[in-house]
């Protein structure tokens, strides 16, 4: 076997080698990938479950703000008529 053909092999096998311990990393950095990705779809659902809660929390408050200015009209009107019986 000549020099050239020993080096054309070794630069083969290099090759193979280079290729093996890169997808070496490489799979590494794919399975460390889908684990942040799996943290992070379960801190959206956990958020995503909280949302029918806030839903009816906002109903809640809408409902209190229309019973306030409901009080608020009847307020105006009983001081209306308090004045004109004052008045009268």
């Amino acid at each position: 076997m000549d020099v050239n053909t020993a080096l054309t092999i070794l630069i083969g096998f290099a090759g193979v080698a280079g290729g093996y311990v890169g997808g070496k990393r490489n799979s590494s950095l794919a399975t460390d990938t889908i684990s942040l990705l799996q943290s992070q779809v379960t801190a959206l659902q956990s958020q995503c479950s909280q949302i029918p809660a806030l839903h009816e929390r906002i109903a809640v408050l809408e409902e209190l703000v229309t019973q306030r200015a409901k009080v608020n009209e009847v307020l105006e009107i009983v001081t209306e008529i308090k004045e004109k019986m004052e008045r009268g």
